[in-house]
């Protein structure tokens, strides 16, 4: 069992919070109403987002897409492909807009979030699908838009990793040029088999009741949640892929299969740094305006885009 750290003043105020936001709110809570509370909280808790160069929502492949620029006269820049978090149920392009944006402003690199489709109206794997075929495009025809398609990395949390891992998976014989995938607290072993589900799956505003409506919503049959697809932990091979930032919240009932995907992309032979928020739980990422961790956990990744998108 691993040691289980006292939750943090910070994270401890977010909770609270969040608690007051979601007052008089109990199960079953319509989907509408599991959207509208997640736009409240992430409106609530996200710092004011920086400005960049050009923000422009456009259409990619079909899927809608918002595109951050960085200020200066470079023809084309590198960029880092966005997919966000939210159970595959929840969440928009507006509830990781100061995320993006802080990337775009400290890695100096274009940022395409991605508006992939949602669960129940839209089952696996329709998510993935649009984010493979945003990056597919980028990757043929980002100098249209002003891409290095040359130098390219992707990334997502929570569910937004698992559709950005599965992505990297799934591209991994079409020579897309991958500098870098950071993958923060992803979603990668649909089983709900990891420890850290019995450890930590209540108390902390992701619990595994939770997590389990998700995938019930996003998955057609249980039996899916084998699929590789669907739990990239499952993968038979981890060969070839890009080097890995992997981000970890320590009170997360998920923390275990994001070390497990790190274990595994070490145990082939890739560059893996891994970095936990050891008194935090799941989400803290997007609680810029409340925690200090947030913030550093978020110049740490526009640090490591940086250095492998320019470098």
């Amino acid at each position: 069992m691993r040691k289980i750290a006292p939750l943090h003043p910070e994270a401890k105020r977010v909770q609270e919070i969040i608690a007051d936001l979601e007052q008089g709110v109990t199960p079953p809570v319509p989907i509408p109403t599991m959207r509208e509370l997640m736009k409240k909280r992430s409106a609530r808790l996200a710092a004011t987002p920086p400005s960049v160069g050009r923000i422009e929502d456009r259409s990619i492949a079909g899927v809608p897409v918002r595109v951050y620029t960085p200020s200066g006269a470079t023809a084309r820049w590198p960029a880092y492909i966005y997919a966000h978090g939210g159970g595959f149920v929840v969440g928009d392009l507006d509830m990781v807009e100061t995320l993006c944006a802080t990337i775009c402003r400290d890695a100096d690199i274009v940022v395409v979030s991605v508006d992939y489709r949602l669960a129940p109206e839209h089952k696996f794997p329709a998510g993935l699908d649009d984010v493979i075929a945003v990056t597919r495009w980028i990757a043929a025809n980002g100098g249209d838009i002003g891409i290095d398609a040359t130098r390219l990395a992707i990334g997502g949390d929570s569910a937004g990793g698992n559709l950005a891992a599965a992505t990297v998976q799934a591209l991994a014989g079409e020579a897309i040029a991958f500098k870098l995938q950071v993958l923060v607290y992803p979603v990668t072993d649909l089983t709900c088999s990891q420890p850290s589900y019995k450890d930590l799956g209540t108390g902390f505003p992701l619990t595994e009741e939770r997590m389990r409506n998700y995938i019930k919503l996003y998955l057609a049959d249980p039996s899916q949640a084998t699929d590789p697809r669907v739990s990239p932990l499952l993968a038979r091979s981890f060969a070839g892929l890009p080097p890995a930032l992997v981000i970890v919240a320590g009170l997360d009932p998920l923390v275990d299969e994001g070390l497990a995907y790190a274990d595994k992309l070490r145990k082939a032979g890739i560059s893996v740094e891994t970095a936990e928020a050891a008194d935090h739980p799941h989400g803290f990422m997007g609680w810029t305006r409340e925690c200090g961790v947030s913030r550093d956990m978020l110049a740490l990744i526009g640090k490591r885009l940086k250095t492998h998108l320019h470098g």
